[in-house]
C-alpha cells in the first residue's frame, strides 16, 4: 500500500475512534433523557427466484432504561383483535382488499414480523419474545455476541453522516451503517453495540434489508402487549419455528383443500439466524 494511502486509512480509523469516544460520552450524559421512536423499513426475501419480497415497518421505541422493537403491522393486527368490534373491522378491510387485488391482496391488516425485542443499556442481555402459530416463547440473546469491525467508509443517510461496520452474527454476514450524530447505541431487530444509531443493515446475500425512515420524539412509548411466554433458548426456538414454517403450506392445504403453490426458494425459512441447522 502506498504511504499516502496508509496515512489516509490511519487518519480515518483515528477519526472513527474519536467519534466513538465522543458518542460514548454523550450516551453517558443526556442522550437518553427523552424518549424517541426510530422507524425502519424492513424488507425480506421470500422467493428470490420470482422476486417475491415482503415488507414490514419496525418501530424501535427508545427510552432511558430500555428499548423495544416490534412490527407496526403486527401491533395493529393484534390491537384490532383485542377491541370489541375489531374482528368486524378486520373483515371489512380484508373483503375490500380481496375485492381490489384478489388473492394477492396485502393491504389488509395481518401479522408480519412477530418478534418483540427488549434491550437494556445497562445489561448484556437482550430479551426476545416470538410467536409460533398461537404459542408465545421467550429467550435471551446477548449483546456480547456482536463483534463489530469498523471500516473506513462513510456515506450520507437521511442527512446523517454514517459509518460502515461489519459483523458475522449467528450464521449471517452483515454490513451496517451507523451515525454518531445520533449517539444511541441501538438499532433495528437485535442490532446494537455501536457508538451511534444503526441507520441501515443488510446481509451479504441481500435477503434482509433494514433502513431508517424516521426519528421522532415519543412521549408515550409502546409496551410489550403479549402475555408471558414459554421459556426456551434461541436454538430450540429457531428449530421449532423452522419445522413449523416448513410444513405450513402442507398443513394449510390439508385443512382447507386449497392447493398452495410451493416456492422453489426456501432460504427465507432459515430466517435472520440460520446457525440453528
Amino acid at each position: 500500500m502506498h504511504l499516502n494511502s496508509i496515512q489516509t486509512y490511519n487518519n480515518m480509523r483515528l477519526r472513527i475512534l474519536l467519534i466513538m469516544l465522543m458518542g460514548i460520552a454523550l450516551l453517558r450524559s443526556n442522550a437518553n433523557d427523552a424518549n424517541y421512536r426510530a422507524i425502519y423499513n424492513f424488507e425480506y426475501t421470500k422467493d428470490s427466484i420470482h422476486s417475491v419480497k415482503e415488507k414490514d415497518i419496525l418501530y424501535l421505541e427508545i427510552a432511558e432504561n430500555s428499548s423495544f422493537c416490534f412490527s407496526y403491522y403486527t401491533y395493529y393486527s393484534d390491537s384490532l383483535s383485542n377491541t370489541p368490534n375489531g374482528q368486524a373491522v378486520w373483515r371489512q378491510l380484508f373483503s375490500a382488499a380481496i375485492a381490489k387485488d384478489g388473492i394477492n391482496a396485502t393491504s389488509f391488516p395481518y401479522k408480519r414480523s412477530k418478534f418483540l425485542i427488549t434491550k437494556y443499556p445497562a445489561s448484556n442481555t437482550t430479551r426476545v419474545k416470538d410467536v409460533i402459530d398461537q404459542d408465545i416463547y421467550e429467550y435471551d440473546a446477548f449483546k456480547s455476541e456482536f463483534s463489530w469491525q469498523l471500516c473506513d467508509s462513510t456515506k450520507q443517510i437521511n442527512g446523517f453522516e454514517a459509518y460502515k461496520a461489519t459483523c458475522s452474527y449467528h450464521g449471517r454476514e452483515w454490513t451496517v451503517w451507523f451515525s454518531p450524530d445520533i449517539p444511541i447505541s441501538d438499532g433495528p431487530w437485535v442490532f446494537c453495540g455501536l457508538p451511534g444509531l444503526i441507520l441501515e443493515a443488510q446481509d451479504k446475500d441481500h435477503l434482509f434489508f433494514f433502513r431508517l425512515t424516521g426519528l421522532t420524539s415519543n412521549p408515550s412509548p409502546k409496551k410489550d402487549w403479549l402475555g408471558k411466554g414459554k421459556q426456551t433458548d434461541r436454538i430450540t426456538f429457531l428449530r421449532k419455528r423452522y419445522q413449523y414454517l416448513k410444513n405450513l403450506n402442507l398443513i394449510f392445504s390439508a385443512e382447507t383443500g386449497i392447493d398452495v403453490p410451493h416456492s422453489e426458494d426456501t432460504r427465507y425459512l432459515d430466517g435472520l439466524e440460520p446457525d440453528f441447522k
